[in-house]
């Protein structure tokens, strides 16, 4: 039995459909090679070409995917502070967005959000542990795969990937001959790397946070190796940059008429998050009968 398929739709007008192959070949290595071995289970990329000019919005179409998921790479990005981001849709099938704000930079992303796709398909999973603030509190975590290391990448042939938790992450402790990362950077269990962060459902407040990860190891050849594997991320778009780009945009295209689509409106996971935090704390201080 073959595992779950999840297509790559290409809808940038900057990336050769050549560099988005080669892309997806090394992410499929680092699946079989890297991430099935340490946490059991995969998904298989495949590139889905559309019948339609994406950017032509009189030729915009439904058109079934034949696959079980899906990530679609776009120029400009529709979520402040993110480079990507999944979810489920309203099929709830799992999908995602890679926006490609750096033509040169985005593979590492790409890596990023097919692992977290795996790791939590239905894009709601939620583990206990102790808060990054005060670790003698409780929260629950984000189930996810790269975030805490998410500046940390390494190379596939010539494609850079990222850096990816591993169970003993998700466990209190740190138990010897055991690595929380991929790399063995040295991140701790609930911890991340300087740059990278965390995000976490406070059950005191009933709030979603996230935080930046500060502090690096104390041994010297982890700080070493972080360093030798740290990826900076690409600038981050802000909501004063979308409202640029969307005044930027001819009159005609903001009301759907162009020949650019207006900017997607993300609801993204983080978004979730929020929401079941404000229902936890709806139930939290509802009066009791």
């Amino acid at each position: 039995m073959g595992l779950p398929t999840l297509a790559i739709i290409n809808f940038t007008t900057t990336l050769p459909d050549n560099d988005v192959l080669e892309a997806i070949h090394a992410v499929n290595r680092q699946i079989t090679e890297n991430f099935i071995p340490i946490w059991g289970y995969g998904r298989t990329l495949m590139p889905f070409v559309p019948s339609f000019d994406a950017a032509d919005p009189n030729e915009l179409a439904e058109e079934r995917v034949p696959a079980d998921s899906v990530i679609y790479l776009v120029n400009e990005s529709s979520v402040p502070g993110a480079l990507g981001f999944h979810d489920l849709n309203m099929g709830d099938v799992p999908f995602g967005f890679v926006f490609v704000l750096d033509p040169n930079d985005w593979t590492t992303t790409l890596s990023h959000e097919v692992l977290e796709l795996i790791l939590d398909p239905t894009a709601n999973v939620l583990v206990p542990g102790p808060d990054p603030r005060d670790r003698r509190n409780t929260v629950l975590h984000t189930y996810e795969a790269c975030d805490a290391v998410e500046r940390i990448s390494y190379s596939i042939g010539a494609v850079d990937v990222s850096d990816f938790v591993t169970p003993s992450y998700f466990t209190l402790g740190e138990a010897a001959g055991s690595k929380n990362d991929f790399l063995g950077v040295g991140v701790p269990s609930f911890g991340a790397t300087r740059g990278s962060h965390l995000a976490f459902l406070d059950l005191a407040t009933g709030r979603f946070e996230q935080i930046l990860g500060q502090h690096m190891p104390a041994q010297a050849r982890m700080v070493a190796k972080i360093e030798t594997h740290d990826h900076p991320k690409p600038e981050r778009p802000s909501e004063e940059t979308l409202a640029r780009m969307a005044s930027a945009m001819p009159l005609a295209a903001r009301r759907g008429g162009g020949a650019a689509a207006p900017p997607l409106r993300g609801i993204t996971r983080t978004a979730r998050y929020r929401e079941a935090a404000e229902r936890v704390a709806g139930m939290m201080h509802a009066p009791q009968g």
